[in-house]
């Protein structure tokens, strides 16, 4: 029984070590800025609606193509600008 243990035990340890080798191996290789963006770009869902939409800075602007389009207005507000910004 205590040889058995022991074989079981030497085992874990070298496939554990060849584990932890390969991963080391693999971690140190860094990959290159054109493999990531691939990477990315096999994460993203191919066509997905919001990405076609035409987004507007202005809301005139956006009523005013919803009037013309006879489309609905999806509102965004995220406020990170100061009162006097004069973008729109």
């Amino acid at each position: 029984m205590r040889r058995v243990a022991f074989v079981a035990s030497a085992v874990l340890i070298c496939v554990s070590a060849a584990w932890s080798e390969e991963k080391a191996t693999t971690r140190d290789k860094a990959p290159t800025p054109e493999a990531l963006v691939k990477e990315i770009d096999a994460l993203k869902p191919a066509k997905v609606a919001w990405r076609e939409i035409e987004w507007k800075s202005c809301l005139l602007e956006g009523l005013k193509e919803s009037r013309d389009k006879s489309k609905p207005v999806l509102l965004w507000v995220f406020i990170d600008r100061p009162t006097d910004d004069a973008r729109c």
